[in-house]
């Protein structure tokens, strides 16, 4: 038939049809007779005249045999039907028709990156299926083997009957590609763009994508929708993919899902939030905190450990009770070196049985550990409160070794006091033997001009760190023209008030700046930098700070004063630092910090003044004398954020030339290293930008691989986390999603039997295209032969037959 088609089409002189399109015919006629006489009444007298002419024509030819009589009859009929043909004026027209559509669903939310189980699956073949393709891929791993194995034959079974347009959904239903649409000469760019995807969604909404595929079909309904996920509707029942399906056989379109992931419960320990400071002291205990949820594990015990990451050697071991009602368990280590060097190590949970992504069981760092103590050196006037506190609490301290001077002090105080000295390091040597210098409301007039200038090469040159705390007396005014001056990252103020004591009645709460919560560690009061910022809000007030002009260029303001603003319209900085060199200055307005001692004692004012002085340390105490910082935005993300990245040069012979880059390279272990490009900004052409996105689930480790520093490279570490919406459920939800099958007419298929879907969807309707012009039957010459030749034909076998 289909080959009488084509001979006729081409017969007439139609084009045949493009790949993927077929034709269909369709005839339209007038009617001669008048309008107002009824169709039934027509088509009563037709049959009335054809029975007239049977029987006329039969009973003329009544002395003929059978075989006459029947040719004479067929040709008396046809000459009717050409009669009828002209009369009624036929006309035909040929529909392009293209083929019908099929729409494929990828899911790409957060949970199609789980990883299952399959042992218990209960189809033997599936079983086996399962151990060739899993091999620990997720879920979304899965279903990219399946529609790309063996040349993407799945894909092109679909296409044989069928046109595909594929689209991926989590919180979103987006087309895949420029407008989803797979032909046959695409599908190498399809398959490219579904290795493409990445399992990073935010939220699952199963019921909302099918809605937009039937919406975008609403001219043309597709012939059935295919659900690649694993049912889940992280946003609740409203998205459920069941809803959908009601929608879908209103329009009579069935749904198809394929089931990815298993129904066991998942068995997931994540271990995040590791706390522990980079650089440590021989025999010096070392803290490491972190936190352990647990997911489908209702009871028993998992071995935690840090281990050495070069010899896998287990440097501490410790048993932690699962305890299934609690949102996370927090794990404490301590660890005591007994060897200075860099300290690689990984602090692991042990994986429990059944557990498949073990991405999350760990995480590595490092540990510089050093034999020697931070050495500081504490200088002021008087023993304010500040001066004090500070000391006894530094005096304490088992990681350094102070040294203090007071200026204004009995001349036995250096003999009774055992942290004493007479005077300041008057000599570069002497002062270069400490790591941190704290300089209160000092009085200027006992430092000579070499003492300033030994200050300013002990932290450009030696990576020295220095503490400039502003008091009523002197500082930071009296240091105005001094070598001191240019280390400060604030403007000194001219005007007489500002370098005036003002005893506030009002207290103040400073605010914390964004670089103060994510850049720095100074502020680390808790475990993570929502309890942090916490802790830092409920804080005693302040009553008292300096109002400095403005900042300087390059300087990081980390705390402000949450109202006043100072001479350039900008809040008056409370706390801020600045590279200077290979070293770091942190300059404090206020001399108020001893009140954080409040009912609870150094709980927080220890923690800020250690990890500050361990912040200005680290340069001089590693060698890191390098000017070149390595920030991020934040140290947590959520999979489909961007992660910020900035580089920026304090010294400027450092910076990268035009035809230089500026590369971070970006790893997780186990993995390749990946780079990435910064540009510098237009108006700093001294901070370098840039960003990555996609990024799965796990800790990652990053450093300046371009331009090549001395020492180690600046480097810092975040993590990349599933949205917790999406981990609240992680069981596949297959009853959903065949009772969706059910509903639709359509069937539920496992991701491991996926292989016999494309022969069980419909053919479907040809979509209409475009028509042809019209073809007119009743007056072409080839009918107009024809009946002439059928009358003339009719006319002698009469004739010979002697009927006339």
């Amino acid at each position: 038939m289909d080959y009488l088609k084509h001979l006729l089409e081409s017969y007439f002189k139609i084009p045949p049809a493009s790949p993927g399109q077929g034709t269909a015919w369709s005839f339209q006629w007038n009617t001669p007779w008048p309008t107002w006489l009824p169709d039934w009444v027509v088509f009563i007298l037709g049959v009335g005249i054809i029975f007239l002419l049977m029987y006329a024509y039969l009973k003329d030819t009544a002395h003929l045999n059978l075989q006459k009589r029947a040719v004479l009859l067929s040709i008396r009929l046809a000459l009717f039907l050409f009669v009828l043909l002209f009369l009624t004026k036929v006309t035909f027209s040929i529909h392009r028709t293209g083929l019908p559509f099929v729409a494929l669903l990828i899911d790409d939310s957060a949970s199609m990156g789980l990883a299952d189980d399959y042992s218990q699956i209960a189809s033997t073949k599936n079983r086996a299926i399962a151990k060739q393709q899993v091999q620990g891929k997720d879920r979304l791993g899965l279903v990219k083997t399946m529609l790309l194995q063996k040349d993407a034959r799945f894909l092109r079974e679909l296409q044989k009957k069928h046109k595909l347009k594929l689209y991926h959904f989590s919180e979103e239903c987006i087309p895949l590609g420029e407008q989803g649409l797979l032909d046959k000469t695409d599908t190498a760019q399809a398959q490219e763009l579904i290795k493409q995807l990445e399992p990073i969604g935010n939220e699952t909404r199963p019921f909302h994508a099918v809605q937009k595929v039937l919406n975008d079909f609403r001219g043309t309904l597709p012939t059935a929708i295919i659900v690649l996920s694993d049912g889940i509707s992280s946003t609740g029942d409203m998205d459920l993919l069941s809803r959908a399906g009601t929608l879908a056989k209103s329009k009579l379109v069935p749904i198809y899902p394929v089931g990815v992931g298993s129904e066991q419960p998942v068995r997931d320990l994540q271990l995040y939030d590791l706390l522990v400071d980079d650089v440590a002291f021989v025999n010096d205990p070392v803290n490491l905190s972190a936190k352990v949820k647990s997911f489908g594990i209702t009871a028993g015990s998992v071995s935690v450990s840090l281990k050495d990451a070069k010899t896998g050697n287990p440097l501490i071991t410790r048993k932690l009770s699962i305890n299934p009602n609690k949102e996370f368990q927090k794990i404490d280590l301590t660890f005591t070196p007994n060897k200075p060097g860099l300290l690689e190590y990984i602090f692991e949970v042990e994986p429990v049985k059944g557990e498949v992504n073990r991405n999350n069981n760990q995480q590595s760092g490092q540990v510089s550990v050093l034999d020697q103590k931070i050495r500081v050196l504490l200088v002021d006037s008087v023993p304010r409160y500040e001066y004090r506190y500070l000391k006894h609490l530094l005096e304490r301290d088992k990681t350094i070794e102070l040294r203090s001077i007071l200026q204004e002090s009995d001349l036995e105080y250096s003999s009774e006091d055992a942290t004493a000295l007479d005077y300041f390091p008057v000599k570069k040597e002497d002062l270069y033997q400490y790591d941190v210098v704290i300089l209160g409301d000092a009085d200027p007039a006992y430092f000579s001009q070499a003492v300033f200038e030994n200050l300013d090469q002990f932290v450009r040159e030696k990576g020295g760190g220095l503490v400039v705390v502003a008091g009523p007396r002197f500082s930071p005014h009296a240091y105005a023209n001094t070598k001191l001056e240019t280390l400060l990252p604030i403007e000194i103020s001219k005007t007489k008030e500002s370098s005036e004591a003002a005893l506030l009645v009002n207290g103040f709460q400073p605010e914390l700046t964004t670089e103060g919560q994510f850049s720095t560690s100074i502020f680390r009061f808790a475990d993570n930098a929502e309890q942090s910022q916490t802790i830092w809000n409920n804080l005693p007030e302040l009553y008292w700070y300096y109002t400095a002009d403005g900042v300087k260029p390059g300087a990081s303001v980390l705390a402000t004063h949450p109202t006043q603003k100072g001479k350039n319209g900008q809040l008056i900085p409370i706390i801020a630092t600045q590279r200077i060199g290979a070293g770091k200055v942190i300059f404090s307005a206020t001399d108020d910090l001893w009140r954080w001692r409040d009912l609870v004692g150094d709980l927080y004012y220890s923690r800020y003044w250690v990890q500050s002085i361990r912040y200005l340390s680290r340069s001089k105490l590693l060698n890191q004398e390098q000017a070149v910082e390595l920030t991020l935005d934040r140290n947590t993300y959520q999979q489909g954020d961007s992660v910020q990245f900035r580089v920026k040069f304090l010294d400027e012979r450092l910076i990268p030339t035009d035809d230089e880059d500026v590369t971070v390279m970006l790893e997780r272990q186990g993995e390749a290293s990946r780079p990435v490009k910064l540009t510098p900004l237009e108006k700093s052409p001294h901070i370098f930008e840039g960003s990555y996105s996609n990024i799965a689930e796990g800790s990652y480790h990053s450093w300046v691989s371009q331009p090549i520093l001395q020492g180690n490279p600046p480097s810092d570490d975040f993590r990349v986390e599933v949205s917790q919406r999406e981990l609240l459920n992680r069981d596949m939800n297959q009853s959903d999603m065949q009772k969706t099958a059910r509903e639709t007419r359509g069937k539920y298929y496992h991701i491991f039997a996926a292989d016999q879907l494309p022969a069980a969807i419909p053919t479907g309707h040809p979509v209409p295209l475009e028509n042809e012009e019209p073809i007119t039957l009743w007056n072409r010459w080839e009918f107009l032969i024809l009946f002439t030749l059928l009358i003339s034909a009719e006319w002698l076998l009469r004739k010979r037959f002697r009927l006339v």
